[in-house]
């Protein structure tokens, strides 16, 4: 029961902190795009001097956490267990440390945001700090669109301030954009000139045992060129996940727990809903007992409840099954319609024509603000 208590607490004064809004990112689109190159350091170091002024506020806030020495410790010791099992994190840890000394601040705190929602699910297994609501319809030219929320229940006031897409060119690998926020090296949703990928949670038994998200999601994107490679570089996670994977044609879900997987494909079905629940039948065994949102999730120093994730699987099906073509406008209302208090960010994905809309708004959810358009044929 203490160690409820004291991560409730720590959710709560994370989403509770309040800021002084940082500089316009972008005048142009009110979104930065942020250009990185070479090996994982200098990605690191440039990533990390270019939005040196927002990640020292979350580092800051960070420190200022009353239990922040105890999850220091477990992020450094997840963080070793992991670069023993997993070779290729200590790629992450590079370009972690790259950051840290671009934006000078204490590399642990880098590793600790990047590392937030497996130090959560370490202290209490039946809370998570993501959430997230996706899908992909074909429309009757066999072209896909995708659309996808983002709720994460950290920082909930400022990182709807302070989108990025940054551009990535590795030494190693596939160039890609990642959008997300400052300080963050995972791919949470990520694009290639071959593949798209996001991340949805999906709770399931906990065991100690799997790799953490920012690597799962850096791996595909950056060492993909198709949906097949995708699948074959899906690492076991730390905690179930659900990997929605798309090309120009085609796109599968893979649900993925520590000691299992299966894969929904987007076959004769027009349309696949993805929310953080397993839908596979194979896969129902491996759902924790309590799903993750049946908990009261800390904001702004309150207690309120998502949209359970089984509504929301509801809400998008009743929405598009119905349909047979959806434009970037419909796709928008059903991402709104699934919106809350966490929902920092929200997409539309053209993936044939290559045309990306992200929503911009000073406050959650960011889905009722401006939605920008981007040509990532120019952009990447």
């Amino acid at each position: 029961m203490k160690r409820i208590f004291l991560l409730l607490l720590v959710l709560i004064l994370i989403s509770s902190q309040g800021c002084i809004k940082p500089e316009p990112v972008l005048k142009d689109t009110g979104i930065r795009i942020v250009e990185l190159r070479g090996n994982p350091y200098e990605i690191g170091y440039q990533h990390g001097k270019e939005l040196k002024e927002e990640i020292q506020y979350f580092s800051h806030r960070i420190e200022k956490l009353i239990i922040y020495k105890t999850i220091l410790k477990t992020a450094k010791e997840l963080a070793e267990e992991f670069g023993k099992t997993y070779p290729e994190f200590k790629e992450l840890i590079e370009e972690m440390k790259g950051i840290s000394n671009g934006a000078e601040v204490p590399y642990e705190n880098i590793l600790l945001f990047n590392l937030m929602d497996e130090i959560v699910l370490n202290y209490y297994w039946k809370i998570s700090i993501i959430g997230c609501s996706a899908f992909v319809f074909r429309n009757k030219d066999g072209n896909l669109i995708i659309g996808r929320n983002l709720d994460y229940g950290v920082f909930v006031n400022e990182l709807p301030l302070c989108p990025v897409i940054f551009k990535y060119y590795p030494e190693k690998g596939n160039p890609f954009i990642s959008i997300s926020f400052p300080g963050l090296v995972g791919a949470y949703t990520g694009i290639s000139k071959n593949l798209y990928i996001s991340i949805n949670v999906s709770q399931s038994h906990k065991t100690n045992i799997g790799a953490p998200e920012c690597l799962i999601t850096r791996k595909i994107i950056q060492y993909s060129n198709s949906i097949d490679e995708a699948l074959e570089n899906a690492l076991y996670p730390y905690q179930g996940l659900n990997l929605l994977i798309a090309d120009d044609k085609k796109a599968v879900v893979l649900e993925i727990s520590p000691r299992k997987k299966a894969i929904r494909a987007l076959d004769k079905e027009r349309f696949l809903v993805i929310t953080n629940h397993f839908q596979h039948p194979e896969m129902i065994s491996e759902q924790a007992e309590k799903l993750i949102e049946e908990l009261p999730t800390p904001v702004d120093g309150t207690f309120v409840r998502q949209i359970n994730t089984k509504e929301r699987e509801k809400i998008i099906r009743e929405m598009i099954s119905s349909k047979e073509e959806i434009d970037v406008e419909y796709g928008k209302e059903i991402l709104k319609n699934v919106s809350t208090r966490l929902t920092l960010q929200s997409i539309i994905y053209l993936p044939f024509q290559r045309k990306l809309f992200i929503a911009k708004n000073t406050t959650s959810p960011v889905s009722y603000g401006e939605w920008l358009e981007f040509n990532l044929k120019l952009l990447l």
